[in-house]
């Protein structure tokens, strides 16, 4: 996801047409266009933006942090998810560990620890937590061992990195897919051992998502 994806999002969040965002950043029309073919906007152009909706220059031009990614909670493939400098950073518990492998319990901690996440995401949701990843079912997106960001509001959809629970006890991390009469969980892994979690909406099988992951950080960022 980049600016293309970022203007996209902002005209969908905020019911407005790209002539209207020419107005707020004093463009033309063409040059919002231009964005959203992938051209950068002039820095007084954002700077408009982000005054006018109280945004952030991330939320515009930043492929991790953009507001695509924020309001979809996908993070298909992100590479380094090192807060840029000068993020305003908050808190969130963190619970315990989620397995992204074979199916097990969570170990969830008797007494939840603080850590450190952007501030972003705590204000989008305030009730999110933070679970720590074991396993390598989803090393080809997420790192062994990386702190996840679980929002409980975002509502699951087709691609979504999710927390689920199997039969009400199983706890995962794995990519969601949706058909008309299936839920899939898919692994994204270099390990040809993981398969697909295939749970037919008819069947006797019941599918929890407790939340979406929305953001990680990999054990090499944490130190």
């Amino acid at each position: 996801m980049g600016i293309p994806e970022n203007i996209d999002a902002l005209l969908v969040k905020y019911d407005i047409n790209q002539d209207h965002l020419a107005r707020i950043a004093d463009v033309t029309p063409g040059a919002v266009t231009g964005w959203r073919k992938g051209s950068t906007p002039r820095k007084d152009a954002v700077r408009n933006i982000c005054d006018y909706f109280n945004l952030s220059e991330d939320d515009i031009l930043s492929e991790n942090y953009g507001l695509a990614a924020k309001e979809h909670g996908d993070f298909p493939g992100i590479s380094n998810a090192r807060p840029a400098v000068g993020m305003a950073m908050g808190l969130a518990p963190r619970l315990g560990k989620v397995h992204a492998g074979v199916l097990a319990q969570p170990d969830v901690c008797d007494e939840a620890t603080m850590v450190s996440i952007p501030q972003f995401l705590v204000d989008e949701d305030p009730d999110c937590f933070v679970v720590s990843s074991e396993g390598d079912c989803m090393d080809k997106v997420l790192s062994v061992g990386s702190d996840l960001v679980v929002s409980r509001k975002k509502q699951p959809r087709d691609n979504s990195i999710v927390m689920a629970s199997v039969d009400g006890c199983d706890y995962i991390v794995r990519r969601l897919r949706m058909t008309a009469n299936t839920m899939i969980l898919s692994p994204e892994s270099h390990n040809p051992d993981h398969e697909d979690i295939i749970i037919r909406r008819d069947s006797e099988h019941s599918l929890e998502i407790p939340g979406v992951i929305t953001w990680y950080q990999a054990p090499r960022e944490m130190e």
